[in-house]
């Protein structure tokens, strides 16, 4: 039992932590003066350099060459030191502005992006296996490549892959791979399999959360699943429900990753850390309340056992 307890500490302990993260992401969005930093960027970029930053004479060549340039960002971020009053955010937000453009210029290079939309897919399905990087940042990859709308498709599919692989591969694989799993999990397992609660084959509610929490890697839980005999098209529904404001959230984080200070960036990474906070304090109360049920039932057995012996 200790360790169920020390797991139900982490797990809350983790939980609060992102909920602050949240909490200090929406009051830092709202006392930052977003305009002060980007408006030297913004008005360079436009051909117009306003303020005490720059002589007269460079003013009017780095203007000029702004307007023919075809990378304004980057002939800007060269020209930075020239710009002597800026603080130290805005000149962060041009090398970043710069970067972006070199990043998008890239992208915008690659010669066959159905070919890239495969190999995404196939990443997906490898992730399955073998977890290279997480699949959320891939979501963001997606997004850097692909217009909004197509990431989110792609995305979708993704984890679709990587949900119908490791659970057929929990069903119909060697049981000593499960029992593998379970030696290190026995505790949630015996949850996840819930056969107090007619459950048998797998707990729905558990699985939906489970699929919130950003720290339950995914893959040991599909072949969890798919071993128990779980219903297929039931586990890719409510697993799908379980990450698909992953999906939109850091779909929409990749999409808008070239404006950090904007709400279409801002407010996915805030919702995104909400939920995962409350989801992980959702599981430790669950956690928790299915451990104090197992001590009471122990107890009752325990006490019917020495009812028996005082009858003798």
């Amino acid at each position: 039992m200790f360790k169920n307890r020390q797991s139900n500490k982490f797990v809350n302990i983790v939980g609060i932590i992102l909920i602050l993260m949240a909490l200090a992401l929406t009051y830092t969005s709202k006392i930052i003066d977003v305009d002060k930093i980007t408006a030297p960027f913004e008005q360079a970029v436009q051909g117009t350099i306003i303020g005490d930053w720059i002589d007269d004479a460079k003013q009017r060549e780095l203007e000029r060459n702004l307007r023919n340039s075809e990378t304004p960002a980057q002939y800007l971020a060269q020209n930075a030191d020239d710009f002597k009053g800026l603080s130290k955010g805005q000149q962060y937000y041009i090398k970043y502005q710069s970067f972006m453009e070199k990043f998008e210029s890239r992208v915008s290079e690659l010669p066959n992006k159905f070919l890239i939309c495969i190999c995404i897919l196939l990443l997906f399905t490898v992730k399955s296996i073998i977890v290279l990087i997480p699949a959320t940042m891939t979501c963001m990859i997606t997004a850097l490549i692909f217009p909004f709308e197509i990431a989110i498709i792609i995305n979708t599919l993704g984890y679709v892959l990587i949900f119908t692989a490791k659970y057929h591969w929990g069903r119909y694989i060697d049981a000593g791979y499960i029992h593998h799993l379970v030696k290190h999990s026995k505790f949630l397992y015996k949850y996840i399999q819930d056969e107090e609660n007619g459950y048998a084959t797998g707990n729905p509610l558990l699985l939906f959360i489970l699929r919130l929490v950003p720290t339950v890697p995914i893959n040991p839980i599909s072949a969890m699943y798919g071993h128990m005999g779980y219903d297929y098209w039931k586990f890719l529904i409510l697993s799908m429900l379980g990450v698909s404001l992953k999906i939109v959230s850091f779909t929409a984080i990749g999409s808008n990753i070239d404006n950090p200070f904007s709400t279409a960036f801002i407010i996915p990474l805030i919702l995104i850390l909400f939920v995962s906070g409350f989801s992980m304090i959702s599981l430790s109360i669950i956690l928790q309340r299915r451990e104090k049920h197992e001590i009471e039932k122990k107890m009752k057995e325990e006490a019917k056992e020495q009812e028996k012996i005082d009858k003798t």
